[in-house]
């Protein structure tokens, strides 16, 4: 005997067997328990999710010997024919290739004769949105007033296509899409049924790459099985659909979370190299971050990861946290137009992860700025040697602040983002902090008096040395004897000020405080 696909041999017959259309099942269900059957119903839905098998069970309900009833026997010649597909009162017909007014007249002649011998002649029209305007023309009277003995059904996969006139005369049922989970539950249970190997990790992946429908997994797996000879595994699934391995999609995802550039398109173009499409890792990457951010939100949302793949994110899932996988997902969707649009999708897929690896570091300034941490890393301080000269190591000093920024920024931000850009040089037992002739704003106000206590307290931790802190102006007398203006100091060492005039230019010409005081 000649084998037969998945898709095929794991047809539903009956409609407690049809996955995921719960809404559907129960409406047809009602409709024949209830007496209140429509002449016409319009199917729409995504590919492979049981628009036709819906159809089929519909005919086998309205013609069994024991209904019209919601559950067909499927022991008697009419469920049978209907099965087997050789019923001669079902008739269907392709609408992509019976798509013109002359095969729909064929079809209105055919509807002037009674069935042979079952209750209802009925007519299914698959890809019903092929057919040309006439042929819709034609058949809208058919549908609109059909013979009592004539039971429309027809299916798509574009429903916009269809014309209004059309869709006014059906009762319309939407199939959903399936989720991934029910899909990979499926898939097991088939493999337990036909006696092949099919592990957790690739049963998953199938599933993902299903994209919702049924029958094009199904596929996949007959596929799978002629490369695997009944031993389908993540790598098989790898070699054979392009889809790069879990642990392979967590380290790039882990690799963009820590801003590792340089680690993550190592990882994109070892999966490039093998051969695997850019498109699929893309979105292979965006269905794990999508992942991660419900098992931070609530581990029960994320059915659809093995055991094992939920052991290995579900730690970093909660250690990164709503806000930033948020963020990241966000990041990520939008280089998809990108990446859609491109010549090179190779290319668009490492300038994409590159913006994505930059998200810690916007993070990082997005703490500053909202004054969480403290300011980003610049270096370590540059400290002179006793002769005042540059390039000297600074001490060794243990366990100390990075600088002097770090040390201050808790207690003192303004002070800190004052400090940022001086230039430490200790002498002896005194610590100068030198600025830059255009900083003296920063330098009047850190050697402000106010300032002067927590600017020496901090000088002390860096520079456990230092008895004396002393601030000065290079090319220019010490801060400390220059005349002050508090109040312009502390607007002009205000970082938001700072970075304002950075961007913009200009100077400030006075200010006063609030009240006009």
């Amino acid at each position: 005997m000649s084998y037969q696909v998945l898709a095929r041999s794991w047809r539903p017959q009956r409609f407690a067997d049809l996955l995921g259309q719960d809404a559907v099942v129960q409406t047809l269900r009602n409709a024949l328990s209830g007496d209140a059957l429509g002449h016409a119903y319009l199917f729409s839905g995504l590919r492979g999710v049981g628009k036709t098998t819906a159809a089929r069970l519909l005919a086998k309900a309205v013609n069994c010997a024991e209904g019209p009833t919601a559950e067909p026997c499927g022991r008697c010649d009419s469920c049978r024919e209907v099965a087997e597909g050789s019923s001669i009162d079902v008739v269907e017909i392709d609408g992509a290739s019976n798509r013109k007014i002359e095969d729909v007249r064929e079809l209105r002649e055919m509807l002037r004769f009674h069935p042979t011998r079952d209750r209802f002649r009925v007519i299914i029209i698959d890809e019903v949105h092929m057919l040309t305007r006439e042929a819709f023309n034609a058949l809208l009277k058919s549908i609109e007033e059909p013979p009592s003995y004539v039971l429309f059904v027809l299916a798509t996969t574009e429903r916009h296509k269809v014309p209004a006139t059309i869709l006014s005369r059906c009762q319309q049922l939407e199939f959903r899409p399936l989720s991934a989970d029910a899909i990979r539950a499926h898939l097991e249970a088939v493999a337990g049924r036909e006696g092949f190997s099919l592990s957790p990790g690739a049963a998953a992946a199938i599933a993902a790459a299903a994209q919702g429908s049924v029958r094009d997994a199904l596929s996949l797996v007959d596929q799978l099985r002629a490369f695997a000879a009944d031993a389908i595994d993540d790598a098989a699934v790898a070699t054979v659909l392009g889809v790069p391995p879990f642990e392979v999609t967590a380290g790039l995802v882990d690799a963009l979370a820590d801003g590792r550039v340089a680690a993550a398109l190592e990882t994109i173009r070892g999966e490039l190299a093998a051969g695997h499409d850019a498109t699929i890792l893309y979105h292979e990457t965006g269905r794990l971050l999508r992942a991660m951010l419900h098992l931070a939100v609530d581990p029960g949302l994320e059915p659809s990861l093995t055991d094992d793949q939920r052991g290995a994110i579900e730690g970093r899932a909660r250690n990164l946290g709503v806000d930033v996988l948020t963020r990241m997902l966000g990041l990520w969707l939008e280089q998809e137009p990108m990446l859609r649009d491109a010549a090179n999708r190779e290319l668009a897929l490492e300038v994409a992860a590159l913006r994505l690896a930059r998200w810690p570091a916007v993070r990082r300034l997005e703490r500053w700025l909202a004054g969480e941490t403290a300011p980003p890393a610049t270096g370590p301080p540059t400290v002179t040697g006793r002769d005042g000269g540059p390039g000297s190591e600074p001490p060794s000093a243990g366990a100390r602040p990075a600088s002097l920024a770090d040390a201050l920024w808790d207690e003192q931000p303004r002070l800190a983002g004052a400090v940022e850009a001086a230039r430490p040089s200790l002498e002896g037992d005194v610590l100068t902090l030198w600025f830059a002739g255009g900083a003296g704003a920063s330098a009047r106000y850190a050697g402000s008096a106010a300032m002067r206590r927590p600017l020496e307290a901090a000088c002390r931790r860096l520079f456990p040395g230092a008895a004396t802190v002393r601030v000065a102006v290079e090319g220019g007398s010490g801060a400390d004897d220059a005349p002050t203006d508090e109040l312009l100091a502390e607007v002009e060492a205000d970082p938001g000020v700072a970075r304002a005039r950075a961007v913009i230019g200009g100077e400030i010409v006075g200010v006063r405080r609030d009240g006009g005081g």
